[in-house]
């Protein structure tokens, strides 16, 4: 390759730099333009072979690739084992952010001590592989997405004007990225809120992986801020019981760890949030794992359904009836037991005594295979009774 200004400014150069940065933003929207753009990239920059990784935030885990010219079997064992066996790895993570470096020119590692180790002799050395420029283009919280561009013995190492002819794409990757990224958060939440919607009639919070509120239903954000027993701390939804709220927190993690698993079967349920008056609102947990496939974004999320018992019961009677075989005296008292739990309120509610109460409470529980009252309730307003 030549160096200098003036192979910067030819205008063939030029017009392949223009078609290579307008192939980044291809990316936003395709991401299978990720291999177009590595192509493209060692043709221009007359490499061997290139890489475009995903790890994870310590860079020491790679969760998913775009490679060109890695044959798949060799690929599979840098994954696995030789991405934290390169000489360059723990330097680099010490290094800027941002651009990338000359393997040769910019590591303490030189190239007769590369030649040395097991990643040169076991991995690279048998591809050729004896150059590279390498780099973090683009790291959060969560992610680091390096780039990384080899060449053969032949090729040469990448000099000090190629380094930064290469770094000139950087910031066109890493606004792509950025972009990208927020583009699937949108595309996962707007499936992720379409799927909640229908599932209940129920007003509904939406959590995301790090279960921060994401989407609030209409109705949902005037009860979260009205009802005495729920709250927000550092933005997550918290009860100001304690035993409530250790029970919030776990039914959260589960179903999380459900969603992102979509192993569904068991996971969710029932919380009741004391308020004024001894009147309980319920809040049924349901994990939600929208169908899109969008790279390095999480899917997994968790609803949080607000039944507030004042706006009446949304029991069907004659699903209790047909499915249960319960009485027309356990069913009023299945469905007042919706609007509040404790058995002296429900015996108040339907002119009946409490002993009387306590009576077709064991019915129904041996009815509807329940032990217990939170049990009833969870089957009650989260499974074939509820109304849609």
């Amino acid at each position: 390759m030549e160096s200098g200004i003036g192979w910067a400014q030819h205008d063939s150069l030029r017009r392949r730099r223009e078609r290579l940065i307008a192939g980044i933003y291809a990316t936003i929207s395709d991401s299978a333009a990720w291999s177009t753009f590595l192509r493209e990239l060692v043709d221009l920059t007359r490499s061997r072979s290139a890489r475009l990784l995903m790890l994870n935030a310590e860079a020491d885990r790679v969760i998913s690739s775009c490679k060109l010219n890695i044959d798949d079997n060799w690929h599979r064992r840098y994954v696995e084992h030789y991405v934290n066996a390169c000489p360059w790895r723990p330097e680099l993570r010490r290094k800027k952010p941002g651009r990338l470096y000359s393997t040769y020119l910019h590591f303490s590692c030189r190239q007769p001590d590369f030649y040395r180790t097991e990643f040169f002799n076991d991995w690279a050395g048998p591809q050729d592989i004896h150059h590279g420029v390498c780099g973090t283009i683009y790291q959060d919280t969560e992610r680091s997405v390096q780039l990384l561009i080899q060449r053969t013995r032949d090729q040469g190492y990448y000099s000090e004007a190629e380094t930064e002819f290469i770094n000139g794409f950087v910031p066109h990757l890493r606004q792509s990225l950025v972009l990208a990224s927020q583009i699937a958060a949108a595309r996962v939440r707007d499936e992720a809120v379409a799927r909640a919607a229908g599932r209940e009639t129920l007003p509904f919070l939406l959590l995301n992986h790090e279960l921060r509120p994401v989407y609030t239903s209409p109705g949902a954000e005037k009860l979260w801020s009205t009802w005495s027993g729920l709250g927000c701390v550092d933005g997550r939804l918290r009860l100001t019981d304690a035993a409530a709220d250790d029970h919030l927190q776990k039914l959260l993690r589960q179903s999380l760890r459900a969603a992102a698993s979509r192993r569904f079967n068991g996971a969710g349920g029932l919380v009741e949030v004391p308020g004024a008056d001894g009147v309980r609102m319920q809040l049924l947990i349901r994990p939600i794992h929208p169908e899109v496939s969008v790279q390095g974004e999480s899917a997994a999320h968790v609803a949080v359904y607000f039944h507030d018992p004042a706006a009446g019961a949304l029991i069907d009677a004659g699903r209790l009836r047909r499915l249960y075989e319960l009485s027309e005296a356990e069913i009023r008292v299945a469905r007042a037991m919706t609007v509040t739990p404790e058995p002296a309120a429900v015996a108040r509610h339907c002119h009946i005594s409490l002993h009387t109460v306590r009576s077709h409470l064991k019915a129904i529980f041996l009815k509807t295979g329940t032990s217990s009252q939170a049990a009833l309730m969870k089957l009650l307003l989260a499974g074939p009774v509820r109304r849609r």
